[in-house]
């Protein structure tokens, strides 16, 4: 009787949340994003990056049970403006941290513990989140497959297992943020902090090439 009640399919749900700690488990462009903001500024900043990708992908799921990313979808044209915004977002990041590697000063490593310095990962992350159409057709693509028409409002469904998958990536975050942020506490006040900068504009650099190449999500 309970299971009938239910607005998700319990088998479907049980579906859902396996292929979610598989997505999780594959090595993204989020993953990248977040290690990169860790090294560059520590695990504060990496938390501040990981909340902002989270913020992003909480629209990317109202949008697409409202339908919005169907349209987005329909036009290409609207499509690869989004991804071409994205990507040169991301380029100017990597240029940005570069080019403070190489000053020694400034950009993304020398804010590491200003509350501004926070607000502006989680901006950086929120903004290369939502920037990203491939992440909206995903859960527009994705989401419905699990979902059943005959049980429950399809944007209900929607709205109770989109959250389900950063949920899921939290504990994989948050191993990722301890050990980098562990090797970005004891460089921070060295010479090789300008490496970190280095390598964190690097995988900037690397994502809005990918993103602008329009290689999968």
């Amino acid at each position: 009787m309970l299971r009938s009640m239910l607005p998700v399919d319990p088998s479907l749900l049980a579906g859902y949340l396996l292929a979610c700690v598989v997505l999780v488990l594959t090595p993204g462009p989020d993953m990248a994003f977040v290690l990169g903001q860790t090294l560059s500024g520590g695990a504060r900043r990496g938390w501040a990056a990981t909340f902002g990708i989270f913020t992003g992908a909480a629209v990317h799921i109202l949008a697409a049970a409202a339908g919005v990313a169907a349209i987005v979808a329909a036009h290409p044209a609207l499509f690869t403006a989004l991804r071409v915004a994205g990507a040169l977002y991301l380029l100017w990041l990597g240029v940005h941290a570069i080019r403070a590697a190489l000053r020694g000063n400034g950009g993304l490593g020398a804010d590491r513990t200003p509350t501004t310095g926070l607000g502006a990962a989680w901006r950086q992350g929120f903004l290369t989140n939502l920037l990203n159409p491939k992440v909206g057709l995903f859960f527009l693509a994705f989401v419905p497959l699990f979902v059943d028409p005959g049980r429950s409002p399809a944007w209900l469904q929607m709205l109770i297992l989109g959250p389900l998958l950063p949920i899921t990536s939290i504990p994989l975050f948050a191993v990722l943020i301890a050990g980098a942020g562990r090797i970005a506490d004891r460089l921070r006040n060295s010479t090789a902090g300008r490496w970190l900068d280095g390598a964190a504009g690097t995988l900037f650099l690397g994502l809005g090439i990918r993103l602008l190449a329009g290689a999968p999500r």
